[in-house]
């Protein structure tokens, strides 16, 4: 569990991802030949002719797409048929069909589509997102007693500051709007100066990047990895330069002493302040070097290499310990490590030339700043590394490789939080159940513990309040709760696409949205609108949960089991912390949100009844601005 206060600075943990034992399906061109019948119109079923079309969708890992609009596939798909029905709410006139999976995609195939307003016909289990504009007018639910999942979102990326009010509902008149409950969950770790450290650096990393990249233009090795060279003898000692305030304005210098020489790594410790004892730097050199770098770079790419030695440097340092002082740590909390991309700017005067780690040292008597016990380090440190390394590589994949900009923050932060989840994962291989767990209750081997459970408590208070955190639309480096957000859709993206995901959203020049709908194949809304409904039916109580499909599953993670287990370790009351709001016949929910955010309701309609029809608007029924991305996601729950 991440201590009280603790401000990790450029890291994050990370919620234990599964591969599930399955190596990740490899995307098939399919080929159509034809769309029958060429004219049609919403719930109609079209039949897809061609070569290589079920493999194209096996597993969920591909998509019928209409335009941008995912279809739902009947069952029986075979390598030359796949039926489909046509989504609801298009715009009328001709568009385009195609096979989506992944980075792989079929060519298309031009159809006419029929506006017009009908019933929505949904199987037990089974979706559709709609655009908030399209929604009051393209669809109504039938009177026969259903229950739907009724999700409202802002699918985009926007100003966190930007609140926007707004009402779900139906079109019977007569009854008041109701009003959502605004509270949630809190926890004492979260802090501010983390994230204004952490959005503060990567700020500093967007700035330099265009000098870098002009660096690397003038020296064409500066982005390629040297073959391995012989590290300095132990005992040599070097000065860095340090950055001394958490504004990164200024810098310190401290001299450190080589302990460690890896293939991999090298580890520095200053002389005015050792922390560990030689034979715990020992041991950590060798985790970082052997275990946790391979982790990284099998994941998401290789690092830079610009000093040319063929290594990452890690420098443990009071000097980031004094970044807080004593009088701010206690509240504010304080820096734990983190990577800076000046430092690949060999031009800078305060540039160290080379690609590196700081981390903050054990301080029991509190001699830099607050009191840090050799414990509590070894439970942040490990994890640390693996998140800071990750944007190391993101720095090098993005920039200096392809050119390109530094990711977006949300983006790069929460695959940070994957980096660190992998962690969780190298254990749970090693260790599989019951051994190496000190309880028969642990999901978790003790040594996936310090890189899992800061990402579960992360994702409960998320759960907690979905339309008060963002995935997408971070308040500075992102709080707990929006790091929390986005690695559970990123955990959901992997589940659908396959881990080798993550790789591809690092070794490519597009970020953010874009990068996302590049790597997945598929438009954002539809990948965000699934997600919000997995977020709740990933496993229903009762219910087996292999009956839902794969697409709303989050591969091996049973989200219901791990949120349980996270409250009885936190002693929360709920075992399910995700709100569902009861709409009724004629009623209203509002409240107000922000880009990325969502908000769950639960809406039956009456046996015999006449249609519902659904809004998602602002008070009064004012349309939203297109760029907030407004859509609803309508589940038909199992009766």
């Amino acid at each position: 569990m991440r201590p009280i206060g603790v401000v990790t600075f450029g890291l994050i943990f990370l919620a234990a991802c599964h591969r599930d034992g399955v190596e990740s399906p490899v995307p098939v061109r399919a080929v159509l030949s034809a769309v029958t019948p060429a004219t049609f119109g919403p719930g109609d079923t079209v039949t897809l002719s061609g070569n290589a079309l079920a493999p194209a969708i096996a597993g969920g890992s591909g998509t019928v797409l209409f335009g941008t609009v995912a279809a739902r596939v009947l069952p029986g798909a075979s390598d030359t048929i796949v039926r489909v029905i046509a989504p609801p709410c298009l715009p009328g006139g001709p568009l385009e069909v195609r096979i989506s999976a992944g980075v792989v995609s079929s060519n298309s195939i031009a159809v006419s589509y029929t506006a017009r307003s009908a019933p929505l016909s949904l199987a037990p289990y089974q979706s559709v997102t709609v655009s908030s504009a399209a929604l009051g007018t393209c669809l109504t639910l039938p009177g026969d007693g259903s229950t739907y999942l009724v999700i409202g979102q802002f699918a985009a990326v926007g100003d966190p500051t930007d609140v926007v009010n707004w009402q779900i509902g139906t079109a019977a008149a007569g009854s008041a709007a109701g009003s959502v409950a605004a509270g949630a969950v809190r926890t004492t770790s979260d802090n501010r100066a983390e994230r204004d450290f952490e959005a503060t650096l990567r700020g500093i990393e967007h700035a330099v990047a265009p000098r870098v990249r002009a660096q690397l233009a003038a020296s064409a090795a500066a982005a390629r990895v040297s073959a391995a060279l012989a590290p300095p003898a132990l005992g040599t000692l070097r000065t860095f330069k340090v950055v001394a305030t958490v504004s990164g304005s200024s810098f310190t210098s401290a001299t450190a002493r080589l302990v460690f020489a890896g293939d991999h790594v090298l580890l520095y410790v200053d002389t005015i302040g050792s922390g560990f004892s030689n034979t715990q730097y020992q041991a950590l050199g060798a985790l970082f070097d052997r275990d946790l770098y391979a982790i990284d770079i099998n994941a998401f790419g290789s690092v830079s290499d610009v000093d040319q030695n063929g290594r990452v440097i890690a420098l443990f340092t009071p000097k980031i310990n004094a970044l807080v002082p004593t009088t701010g740590c206690a509240f504010a909390g304080y820096v734990t490590g983190f990577f800076f991309g000046t430092d690949l700017l060999v031009s800078d005067p305060n540039s160290n030339k080379g690609e590196i780690f700081y981390s903050y040292i054990p301080d029991s008597t509190g001699t830099f700043s607050c009191p840090h016990t050799a414990e509590s380090v070894l439970q942040v440190v490990a994890g640390t590394f693996l998140h800071q390394l990750q944007h190391m590589i993101s720095f090098n994949q993005h920039v200096l490789l392809r050119g390109g900009a530094q990711e977006d923050i949300w983006l790069n932060e929460g695959l940070g939080q994957i980096a660190e989840e992998l962690g969780s994962e190298y254990y749970e291989t090693k260790y599989p159940p019951p051994s190496g767990r000190s309880t028969s209750t642990q999901l978790f081997p003790d040594s996936a513990g310090p890189f899992i459970q800061p990402q579960l408590l992360d994702a409960y208070v998320y759960l907690n309040s979905t339309r008060a955190h963002s995935v997408t639309s971070y308040n500075g480096g992102g709080s707990l709760e929006e790091r929390g957000a986005t690695w559970l859709f990123l955990r959901w993206l992997a589940s659908q696409k396959g881990e080798d995901i993550f790789g591809r959203l690092v070794q490519t020049s597009n970020t953010g949205v874009a990068n996302i709908e590049a790597q997945a194949g598929e438009p954002f809304g539809a990948l965000f609108g699934d997600f919000s409904a997995a977020l709740v039916v990933d496993s229903i109580p009762g219910l087996p949960r292999t009956s839902v499909p794969t697409r709303f599953r989050f591969g091996a993670r049973n989200l219901r089991l791990l949120m349980a287990r996270e409250a009885a370790v936190e002693q929360f009351i709920s075992p399910w912390p995700l709100p569902v709001y009861i709409l009724g016949i004629g009623g209203a929910l509002s409240s107000n949100m922000i880009p990325g955010t969502m908000v769950h309701s639960s809406l039956t309609t009456p046996l015999g009844g006449a249609n519902t029809a659904l809004t998602f608007t602002e008070p009064l029924g004012v349309a939203f601005p297109a760029a907030l991305g407004a859509q609803v996601t309508i589940f038909r729950m199992p009766q």
